[in-house]
């Protein structure tokens, strides 16, 4: 799960919204509508690649029942009715599938990677939310959204025995940082494909994403000014400040997952697109799904 997580550049407090608390100029509910799509048809292809791959037999040799594919083969099932429904909503416009590389091996680090994905999807439909303007669209959303959730929950819970959420909130990304997490996925798109108004941040990695302790980031910047990893957990958000070595100590308070993004503003009530530097990274913290609540403080440990 950590070498997935390395190769991603994913290790990645007060009551505030999103990475980018604004849709930038242009997005619609059409752009959202070829953003949703985007997505859906990289979990499309996500499933039906590692299906195709991995037998029963697969499944098997690496400790799973018989069931934990089955029921990979519905949650399939369900990337392929979203990407039909959105496809059908957007008509001839609509964006088609691209080419993709996953990193995954067999089918213990298949089923890591996919509770990263649907938890990445969830916050993805969480962040646009707010920015539709259709009320069937919302719903529409909104139905998709809850249905990713029960995906996670599961993979996390049921077949990887950790942690089913994180906190009492999920936590919404806008637009760039979702684009960020899955544009490595991506090798190549049709030249018919809509643009997206989208561009994704510079790579972050970070060390360690133990809560409470000093983690060596690593991101890109040439400028002298003071940085701050800002860390979205929930619907809250924390600046931390970055050391001149690009160290910084994380938030006490996480467990199972959260994002992070190195930006030039401690401003955590607007958080422009036009300060963030690089990120997200995915600061995960899993227990035991059979475990009692952790204390924030050990749940890293």
């Amino acid at each position: 799960m950590y070498a997935i997580l390395a190769l991603l550049g994913l290790s990645a407090v007060a009551r505030a919204a999103p990475i980018e608390r604004a849709a930038p100029a242009g997005v619609t509910d059409m752009v959202i509508l070829q953003y949703a799509l985007t997505l859906e048809h990289l979990e499309n292809a996500f499933y039906t690649d590692a299906l195709s791959k991995f037998d029963a037999a697969a499944f098997e040799s690496v400790g799973f029942p018989p069931w934990v594919r089955n029921r990979f083969e519905q949650i399939s099932g369900d990337e392929a009715s979203h990407v039909a429904f959105l496809t059908a909503a957007l008509g001839s416009s609509a964006t088609q599938a691209c080419n993709y590389t996953f990193p995954y091996t067999d089918p213990m680090s298949f089923t890591a990677l996919a509770a990263v994905i649907e938890n990445v999807g969830v916050s993805a439909y969480l962040g646009a939310a707010a920015d539709i303007t259709t009320p069937a669209y919302v719903t529409a959303a909104g139905s998709i959204l809850t249905t990713e959730a029960r995906h996670q929950a599961w993979i996390s819970a049921a077949v990887d025995k950790a942690n089913p959420w994180s906190s009492p909130y999920d936590t919404p990304l806008k637009y760039g940082g979702i684009i960020s997490l899955v544009t490595p996925f991506i090798t190549s798109c049709p030249t018919t494909n809509p643009s997206l108004p989208f561009k994704p941040f510079g790579t972050l990695t970070s060390s360690s994403s133990t809560p409470g302790k000093v983690s060596q980031l690593q991101y890109t910047d040439t400028t002298s000014t003071e940085k701050y990893l800002i860390v979205y957990y929930g619907l809250e958000i924390v600046a931390c400040p970055i050391a001149e070595d690009k160290t910084v100590t994380l938030p006490s308070n996480l467990m199972g997952t959260a994002y992070g993004v190195v930006s030039s503003s401690s401003n955590t009530t607007v958080v422009a697109p036009s300060s963030i530097i690089a990120g997200p990274v995915i600061l995960l913290n899993p227990f035991p799904s059979s475990a009692m609540n952790p204390s924030p403080a050990s749940a890293g440990q």
